[in-house]
């Protein structure tokens, strides 16, 4: 092999292993989207909604990011409501698709078929307690930092 030949190799290796390293299209739009959600006062975390079947009919755990805003002046941490988009077997006032998965403290449906009816369908879960309010959504490219903090200050006032 030529020396000319050799050099070409080496470079080809050093910028191919640089560029594995750039982040992918898909990764900076989700960096962007979750900077933009805690400028805006949410706190961001992947998580996971563990589902009791035999409770309420939801299948399968829900994994997707928690969009969550917290009210420190409130020191109740008790669950209001939770819906998620899977089919479960109390659904009593709410549109289709969405289900009951927890209830102490039944909301004004009207404002929440509102609200459930404009979320995006990548929202699979939103939950209210006392002190705090959250949506769960699988970041598809319709997501905007905006629009998840105005859900959540939705699902906090219901």
């Amino acid at each position: 092999m030529t020396p000319l030949i050799i050099v070409v190799l080496i470079l080809l290796a050093v910028f191919g292993s640089v560029a594995m390293l750039k982040p992918s299209p898909r990764q900076q739009r989700l960096a962007k989207l979750r900077m933009d959600a805690i400028k805006l006062g949410l706190h961001v975390k992947l998580d996971t909604l563990k589902v009791n079947s035999k409770k309420t009919g939801v299948r399968d755990d829900i994994v997707a990011a928690r969009y969550e805003r917290f009210n420190p002046d409130v020191k109740s941490q008790a669950l209001r409501w939770c819906v998620v988009r899977q089919a479960g077997w109390d659904q009593e006032g709410l549109p289709e698709g969405w289900s009951w998965h927890n209830i102490t403290k039944r909301p004004d449906l009207d404002k929440l078929n509102e609200l459930l009816v404009r979320v995006s369908e990548d929202v699979v879960v939103i939950e209210a307690f006392d002190n705090r309010a959250s949506v769960m959504t699988l970041e598809n490219k319709g997501s905007s930092a905006e629009l998840l903090n105005l859900w959540v200050d939705d699902a906090q006032k219901l």
